[in-house]
């Protein structure tokens, strides 16, 4: 497998310290997040790495230079145009895995979490999916996936807003879960992504609701209880900090 750790965001809610520095470089424990999603990738079985890049870029670059599995990493370089999500993985895919063949873990920088990414591979691959996302249906959020019976998502909703995507689609009876921040996709998923026009920044989430009804999406939730800390807020950091120090 290949990681892909999305280390791109302004992260304009963690100011002050995103002013002066990347969020991805926020420590947790003493050590970078972006350190310790790359150690969880490896950790797995992946045999390389991709980071994307594009707020304070250099500070992210020397960070990765002077650890251990430097010589596993490859930038992708965002610094002119930030893609979000989707126009990230079209650009990974079109510049740095044209050829390549295997499943793609993609983890947010932001997100602290010591679920088992090994096994949800093993689910990914057994339901032959062509993608996986991390879900919570516990995790309260306005916004949210939607799913059927089989975990097979069917769109999105939010609730505070009254939206749902597709518009057609009728939410009742569908398992609403939160997404975590990690997914996993197949090559030939890459491979879909990358016919977007280049260089167009989208939503990975505004793919996946526009494309679920024709490929094989599903929501997986680990089976037993997992940590899991979005770091992008002051509070939300202080929170994962704390959660370190309690192990």
């Amino acid at each position: 497998m290949i990681g892909v750790i999305f280390a791109a965001g302004i992260g304009s809610r963690l100011k002050p310290f995103t002013d002066f520095h990347p969020k991805a470089l926020a420590e947790v424990g003493g050590v970078p997040i972006v350190v310790r999603v790359a150690r969880k990738l490896l950790d797995a079985g992946a045999g390389r790495l991709i980071i994307n890049l594009h707020h304070f870029p250099e500070q992210i670059v020397d960070c990765i230079s002077r650890q251990d599995f430097a010589d596993k990493v490859t930038f992708s370089d965002e610094s002119e145009l930030l893609l979000d999500t989707g126009g990230g993985l079209a650009k990974i895919q079109r510049e740095l895995l044209r050829d390549n063949t295997e499943p793609v873990v993609v983890h947010n920088a932001d997100i602290l979490t010591d679920f088992s990414l090994t096994d949800m591979l093993g689910q990914h691959l057994d339901w032959n999916a062509d993608a996986t996302i991390l879900s919570d249906p516990s995790r309260n959020s306005s916004r949210h996936f939607l799913f059927d019976a089989g975990n097979r998502l069917k769109g999105w909703e939010n609730t505070a807003k009254g939206i749902v995507k597709p518009e057609t689609l009728n939410p009742d009876g569908l398992k609403a879960a939160a997404f975590g921040g990690v997914h996993i996709l197949s090559s030939s998923t890459l491979k879909a992504i990358a016919e977007m026009p280049a260089d167009i920044p989208f939503s990975i989430t505004d793919w996946y609701i526009e494309h679920c009804d024709k490929i094989n999406i599903q929501g997986y939730t680990p089976a037993e209880h997992y940590m899991w800390h979005d770091i992008g807020t002051p509070e939300k950091l202080a929170a994962a900090n704390a959660a370190i120090r309690g192990l």
